[in-house]
């Protein structure tokens, strides 16, 4: 094999420390970035930095959760006659109780035994999120071995689950959907003054045939209750008005919580961006070592010193350049989803992050950084940057409606719909095309499973 030397020309981009840096700190999220400075401020002494208190709490103020499904919060059209700021609206969103909590607290105020106490509120800790238990006692009392004297047989497990499955929310502590089904309508029958003989009929269903109302099989559970359908079909509407998952109406402890970067507020007609200050870092230059250098002069300065110093410089620069990137590029999305702001996912425009970036003559990848776990608080909740790009449907009437808008129309349709005569698939597509928006009867049926809308047999009544 011949040896020989070539020529090539290439180009390369070297990147230097403080572009990498800058890379790195935009494509952070809030908490992370408090932790980023952190350790730079453990390696720096030059770098003065204070923690935010928001953030080490996970629960202030200014935070709010993030809900799984984004767009249930901006399907409502905001009242422009509410009084009530939304700041104060946002504060006790902020504050809710967690499940554990709430139990905690009404197990403290039941007069026994702080043992059995102590037993309840080992059990509440083995609640899931939706408020079921998911562990047979057996596993249970073998997990608690003597971790409380003599409150680990079977007998006190089973009486302690029994306390916990009479607090509230009614349905706490069920190990399955019949059971928390059952504890709610006991708790209904021991104050009923009317509709008894149905809670009762629907009691006897949801313990005996429950799989059966899935399929809606009427007959099967007329035949064997003796009741007619009219009384069948009575007790399910009742069991329809339960809660399935009495959990769910409290803060999750595994939720993920943010601080919004930025904060829209509607000023002249106009909805507008700034930066929430409760979520800039706290970060500066430390003022004793800087009046030092200064006064020693360059020359004088030490080598690992003067390295000190500058990394201490780059990294506040990096930062300032952060916070103005990420409200450069907030305010482009806010001024293109404008109807958003006012109408809810039903006003969202197509968007996609090449428009963003071409506006703001970034690259996409600087773009697809700043949108990623930085978030934006408006009167409809708060919503990751992402939220806001989406594809776009053809309209017929010319330009285009987006993804996010059309799962809106879909969710308008499915609720307005006959409870006893509901739309089908093709039939939403028949309606959004009257509308001038052209949608495949399958891409109905994507949005559709999205919006955890069931099909059209399973919504009949």
């Amino acid at each position: 094999m011949a040896i020989s030397l070539n020529t090539r020309v290439s180009q390369t981009v070297n990147l230097t420390p403080q572009l990498q840096q800058s890379i790195r700190l935009l494509q952070l999220s809030n908490s992370e970035l408090e932790q980023e400075l952190a350790k730079a401020a453990e390696d720096n002494p030059l770098i003065e930095f204070e923690p935010n208190p928001e953030i080490e709490s996970n629960l202030s103020q200014s935070s709010e959760r993030i809900e799984t499904n984004q767009n249930s919060w901006a399907n409502n059209r905001i009242s422009q006659d509410d009084d009530e700021e939304w700041g104060e609206r946002y504060e006790r969103i902020a504050h809710k109780q967690t499940l554990l909590e709430y139990l905690d607290e009404q197990v403290h105020l039941l007069n026994i035994d702080p043992k059995e106490q102590s037993l309840i509120a080992y059990i509440a800790g083995c609640l899931d999120e939706r408020g079921y238990l998911p562990e047979d006692l057996e596993a249970i009392q073998a997990d608690i071995g003597t971790q409380i004297d003599g409150a680990n047989s079977r007998d006190s497990i089973q009486n302690a689950l029994a306390k916990l499955q009479s607090l509230d929310p009614p349905g706490i502590g069920a190990r399955d959907l019949a059971e928390c089904l059952s504890l709610q309508i006991d708790r209904i029958l021991e104050n009923a003054k009317s509709d008894r003989p149905s809670w009762e009929l629907a009691r006897y269903i949801v313990t005996s045939h429950l799989s059966k109302v899935g399929s809606k099989d009427w007959q099967k559970i007329k035949q064997a209750s003796g009741k007619s359908e009219a009384e069948v079909l009575k007790a399910v509407e009742l069991i329809r008005t339960l809660q399935h998952n009495p959990g769910s109406q409290f803060e999750r402890e595994n939720d993920q919580w943010v601080l919004p970067d930025v904060v829209v507020n509607l000023k002249q007609n106009r909805w507008v961006v700034e930066s929430n200050p409760n979520a800039k870092p706290r970060l500066s230059l430390n003022n004793e070592y800087a009046r030092i250098l200064k006064e020693n002069g360059q020359k004088n300065i030490d080598g690992v010193l003067k390295q000190k110093m500058l990394e201490a410089s780059w990294l506040v620069k990096n930062i300032v350049q952060r916070e103005e990137t990420i409200l450069r590029v907030a305010q482009a999305i806010v001024v293109r989803q404008q109807q958003f702001f006012s109408m809810g996912a039903i006003g969202m425009k197509p968007l996609v992050l090449r428009e963003i970036a071409e506006e703001l003559e970034m690259h996409e990848s600087t773009i697809s950084r700043v949108t990623t776990q930085k978030y934006l608080a408006c009167q409809l909740g708060i919503f990751e940057f992402k939220y806001f790009f989406s594809s776009q449907v053809s309209s017929e009437k010319g330009g285009g409606i987006s993804s996010t808008a059309v799962q809106a129309l879909i969710k308008k349709i499915v609720e307005e719909e006959s409870a006893g005569k509901p739309i089908s698939d093709t039939q939403i597509a028949q309606l959004l095309s009257d509308q001038g928006y052209i949608i495949a009867r399958r891409t109905v049926a994507k949005y559709r499973d999205i919006l955890r809308i069931p099909p059209v047999h399973l919504r009949k009544q």
